[in-house]
């Protein structure tokens, strides 16, 4: 009989005591605010599903960090908001995942304007971007100074900017299918989601990137129907898609994100 619960002790105390760390650092340790949420490619999801997003990345947080949230996605850009989106796409242009010719017209011509349009078109700076991909990096200086002030303000040690950089449903077929959020036709299709996520550090203004792609969904029709039933839309595949992704962007900043710009 001893042999039997001590073991069964020993797992209750050490599952306690990740509780019990768990809450500790979730209680004293880094705090995060989710700064913006935007889409900065040509191909933009609709308004519904970035806020979605929005609250789907902050509740993946919340399971690890403590986390800073502020309104977005308001019928009007708030003077913050144009803030927020400057830093964002300044840690896009320095970062070694941009790619000019998937970006909207507002981040190319904020990226020319950092960087210089050549920058971009010259293949040997392009190859020696890839090869530094993952790799800590800075934002401008007077952009760095402006995270360390909102830093200040929100006191938060970290800022998150999330971009939805393309997204489209598509036939398996090949082709561009422009379903509605609202149809429960999803025979034959398959969503396409690609992000970048930039993580800053509010004192010393160096940003980790990350990516996550889904062009080819591997979530199968069975998945999504035990999750959503049978009334399942389309807009109920982007929204899981979109889940999953959150996901994979804080089990990343969680294994490396935080290290690295620490």
């Amino acid at each position: 009989m001893k042999k039997l619960i001590l073991p069964v002790i020993s797992a209750l105390i050490l599952t306690a005591a990740m509780n019990v760390e768990a809450a500790f650092e979730r209680s004293a340790g880094t705090k995060i605010l989710l700064a913006e949420v935007a889409c900065y490619g040509q191909f933009e999801l609709k308004p519904e599903f970035m806020e979605n997003f929005y609250d789907v990345i902050s509740e993946k947080l919340q399971e690890r960090f403590n986390v800073e949230t502020r309104a977005t996605l308001a019928d009007k850009p708030t003077d913050e908001d144009e803030i927020f989106s400057t830093i964002h796409m300044d840690a896009i242009a320095h970062s070694h995942l941009y790619r000019r010719e998937l970006a909207n017209v507002k981040m190319t011509r904020y990226g020319d304007s950092v960087m210089g349009k050549d920058y971009y078109q010259n293949e040997t700076k392009t190859e020696a971007r890839k090869k530094l991909e993952g790799k800590p990096y800075s934002l401008s200086p007077e952009i760095a100074d402006m995270v360390y002030e909102l830093g200040e303000s929100y006191d938060v040690d970290y800022m998150l900017f999330c971009n939805v950089r393309d997204a489209d449903v598509w036939r398996k077929t090949g082709g561009i299918f422009g379903a509605s959020p609202n149809s429960y036709d999803l025979r034959g299709k398959r969503v396409k989601v690609e992000m970048e996520y930039y993580l800053v550090n509010t004192r010393t203004g160096r940003v980790f990137e990350g990516q996550n792609s889904e062009k080819r969904t591997s979530l199968t029709t069975n998945v999504i129907i035990g999750k959503y039933g049978n009334n399942y839309t389309v807009g109920d595949m982007i929204n899981y898609v979109l889940e999953d992704q959150a996901g994979k962007l804080v089990e990343n900043l969680s294994k490396r994100g935080l290290k690295a710009v620490n």
